[in-house]
């Protein structure tokens, strides 16, 4: 709930000095962005002697998501940019047990809202963009799949739901279309997990496993309008 709350007046914030400061040295833009890349699930550390299993080591997955995003830029150099966007992360990690593979794949589907502060490079086809900032889970849901001998069996109630907030830098270029206002960004972010605890006992108790990507790298895409 503190998460949902800071991050909610952050967004507001950003909404409303768009509006106050409207004028000949601000402008804005408002759009959609797809997004594809990867989770990753970095290996805990200080793993029990002779526990092997579902994630005690390092796993990864292709992930996707999409966002609504708003930027209000000043003197077109510095800006920030606030989003609403849509996460789906899945990691898989591979044990060999007595010769039989057993794939096991937790997946997080969230709700987030990165803040990005940024510096804009003004480019004759539009502008470069260099961005840092929070990124706050908002909900979340997750589940895990065992792959086995042919066999597949999905869980839900062995997870526990958390609300990371990700540490998020990113770079790109957004494309302006002359004469339109409609802009086209491409962008790159990555994405890292500051509340996830490194000690194995810390992500891990008797039935449960905290459900969260370690680190979230995303090519994106989308179209938006300057105003």
């Amino acid at each position: 709930m503190k998460h949902l709350t800071v991050a909610s007046i952050a967004f507001a914030s950003v909404l409303v000095a768009g509006q106050a400061f409207a004028g000949p040295l601000i402008d804005q833009s408002a759009g959609l962005k797809l997004f594809l890349g990867a989770d990753v699930w970095t290996a805990p550390s200080n793993v029990p002697p002779g526990v092997t299993g579902p994630l005690d080591g390092s796993g990864a997955g292709f992930g996707y998501g999409g966002a609504a995003y708003y930027e209000l830029r000043l003197i077109k150099l510095v800006g920030i940019e606030a989003d609403l966007a849509y996460q789906h992360g899945p990691f898989h990690r591979t044990v060999t047990t007595n010769g039989v593979d057993t794939t096991y794949t937790l997946t997080t589907n969230s709700w987030r809202l990165p803040i990005l502060a940024k510096l804009n490079i003004p480019l004759g086809l539009g502008r470069f963009w260099l961005g840092l900032g929070p990124e706050f889970t908002l909900a979340s849901s997750s589940s895990v799949k065992t792959e086995a001998g042919g066999a597949s069996v999905t869980q839900s109630g062995v997870t526990r739901d958390v609300k990371p907030v990700f540490g998020t830098g990113g770079l790109g270029l957004v494309i302006e279309i002359p004469l339109t206002g409609i802009e086209i960004p491409l962008e790159f972010r990555a994405s890292k997990n500051l509340s996830q605890p490194s000690n194995f006992s810390d992500r891990f108790d008797a039935t449960t496993v905290r459900a969260e990507s370690s680190w979230v790298f995303r090519l994106g895409a989308g179209v938006g309008y300057q105003f």
